[in-house]
């Protein structure tokens, strides 16, 4: 392509030999005529005999001023970065031991989620796993062993897990003498100090108990419920074909099935963030079963009231029950507004 190329550059081509240069040429990358170009330019002798010394001279001296300049600006710009380095050096080492830390202690605390009387809040855990607490709850998990070996948290409260599945990492959560251990699956679990049972209500998939203050353990599977004494550690097993009923204050609703009025009143008072004091002592015994609203007081009121016959006295956050002839002498309960 060479002798192409030359006989091109004297206008000596046939009209076949510039065809072939034409295909030659678009067969032929980038590179390889750049670089038959730059030896063509190099072996080539150049005539100069026509040009004058002087002004040879002058063109080279021009060539030779802005090469030194750029050579001095070049020489600055280094310097100046090297300056730069060494001033800034120190501050960026500084910013990178100080986030290091940062970032090492964040990782080493444990980081808790809670939630007080009558808030509700939802949290995402790093692997995945979805969990919605209910009022006065807390979760606490450390983020630098997490999702590493195994998945633990310790809890207390009521919550809606929803298990991200992993055959290799194993969910564990602990809470008052009882650990869960879940691969993926979906449950509610309620577990207050201040109650003498847990509960556990499972909707999909498997789960295993143990109960650390007796050793006894348990497997529950779909539409199983595990009550837990937690005075003794023991686990009772029942078949619930209205599982889904124990998380329905996910929903906006409390349902309640053959449930002592004490635990009722409990669950309203966590709900509402009121304390509820009842004149009726034995009341609190029988049994209730419905479903109340956890965003209307007056109408929960109303249900115990009909239910019981009772009436409610208001003062503040404080709420009084007390039996229908007892409060004939008492104030009307106040609207739910005036609260």
């Amino acid at each position: 392509m060479n002798n192409l190329i030359e006989k091109y550059r004297r206008n000596e081509l046939t009209s076949k030999e510039l065809l072939e240069l034409k295909e030659k040429l678009l067969l032929a990358s980038d590179e390889e005529i750049g670089r038959q170009m730059l030896e063509q330019w190099r072996s080539e002798e150049i005539d100069v005999s026509s040009v004058d010394d002087k002004r040879i001279n002058r063109l080279k001296n021009r060539i030779d001023a802005k090469r030194s300049r750029k050579r001095a600006v070049f020489r600055r710009l280094v310097r100046a970065a090297q300056i730069a380095v060494a001033v800034m050096f120190p501050v960026l080492l500084s910013f990178s031991i100080y986030f290091y830390r940062e970032n090492s202690l964040i990782l080493s605390e444990e980081i808790s989620v809670s939630t007080g009387k009558a808030e509700r809040a939802s949290i995402t855990l790093p692997d995945g796993t979805i969990v919605s607490l209910n009022a006065e709850s807390i979760l606490k998990y450390h983020p630098r062993n997490y999702n590493k070996i195994e998945r633990k948290i310790n809890f207390d409260g009521e919550g809606y897990f929803q298990i991200h599945g992993d055959v290799n990492i194993p969910f564990l959560l602990y809470t008052n003498g009882l650990q869960v251990k879940v691969l993926g699956t979906v449950f509610n679990l309620s577990v207050r100090k201040e109650n003498p049972t847990a509960e556990l209500a499972l909707e999909e998939g498997k789960l295993s108990l143990f109960s650390i203050r007796n050793g006894q353990s348990a497997v529950l599977h779909k539409n199983q419920k595990a009550i837990i004494n937690q005075m003794t550690g023991e686990i009772t097993l029942i078949s619930d074909e209205n599982i889904q009923d124990v998380s329905a204050w996910r929903r906006g609703d409390m349902v309640f099935r053959n449930t002592e009025l004490a635990q009722v009143i409990r669950t309203i008072e966590v709900n509402y963030n009121i304390a509820i004091d009842i004149e009726c002592s034995d009341c609190l015994s029988d049994t209730f079963t419905g479903t109340l609203p956890v965003n209307d007081l007056n109408e929960v009121l109303e249900v115990i009231e009909r239910s019981y016959h009772l009436k409610a006295l208001l003062n503040g956050k404080k709420i009084t029950l007390m039996p229908e002839p007892d409060f004939r002498n008492q104030e009307p309960r106040l609207l739910r507004s005036q609260l």
